[in-house]
């Protein structure tokens, strides 16, 4: 197989688990089991067919509508889709560069295991993102997966001290939170940080944070240019602008 090739199944593989997590976050705290049960329309209730199911094309196919009721589907199935896919892909490319793999050839088990743990953690980015957006919460399951994750990086060379400074970011957030009760920042936002600064290390946390809160500001300003009347605090969650920035820290740093 060639580059080309291989960088297509991973971009393929990301929409179906793409399609995986529009499940996890439509279905989290509704009562309804992720694993169990067929996928259906939320208007009509109907069971939804395999040929209706695949990721982005059957959007496509039926524009945007169920096949029975008409009714409309939400923009976020192949919203995520595709940004899962693209992340899968880049992840790909920056870990056949980090590792040095001639193109389309596979790397060691250990490398995959590497690549794997990133597709993870794009995974999981995309699930935080997307749901704080729904919802204006960071769910403790995700945050805890996403630090659970993280703790892979203590195994690459990861001094005590630079652990504890990893954490310096998330103890800031922390920080904000206490002081303000709650009103400036979520606890789940310094969790998040947690998560992503032992994920980047301690150095890369931090640009992570700076990026985070220059990406906030821009789009915050932007938002109160078109509509004075948009309450910053309450209509733009934080987390998403902390998962761009874990994600661009992550890009264009040295890593691995």
């Amino acid at each position: 197989m060639d580059s080309i090739e291989i960088g297509l199944l991973v971009f393929f593989f990301g929409l179906a688990v793409g399609s995986f997590l529009n499940v996890i976050i439509f279905r989290h705290n509704t009562g309804e089991k992720v694993i169990a049960g067929r996928s259906r329309c939320f208007a009509c209730g109907k069971t939804l067919r395999w040929h209706e199911l695949i990721p982005v094309l059957s959007f496509c196919i039926q524009k945007g509508r169920c096949r029975d009721c008409r009714s409309k589907i939400s923009w976020q199935y192949p919203a995520v889709e595709i940004l899962t896919g693209l992340l899968f892909l880049f992840f790909y490319l920056k870990w056949r560069i980090a590792y040095s793999l001639p193109a389309g050839e596979a790397g060691a088990g250990q490398d995959l295991i590497i690549l794997l743990w990133w597709f993870s953690i794009a995974a999981l980015l995309v699930l935080l993102t997307v749901y704080d957006l729904k919802h204006k919460i960071l769910p403790d399951r995700f945050n805890y997966a996403f630090l659970a994750l993280s703790f892979f990086n203590i195994f690459n060379d990861f001094a005590a001290l630079t652990f504890l400074l990893s954490l310096g970011p998330a103890f800031f957030l922390f920080l904000l939170w206490f002081i303000s009760r709650g009103r400036w920042m979520g606890l789940g936002d310094a969790k998040l940080m947690a998560a992503g600064g032992i994920f980047l290390g301690h150095i890369q946390s931090l640009v992570a944070l700076v990026l985070s809160f220059w990406i906030g500001a821009a789009v915050g300003i932007f938002l109160l240019f078109l509509n004075p009347n948009i309450k910053l605090k309450s209509e733009i969650p934080f987390g998403p602008f902390l998962a761009l920035g874990i994600i661009l820290a992550f890009f264009f740093s040295p890593y691995g």
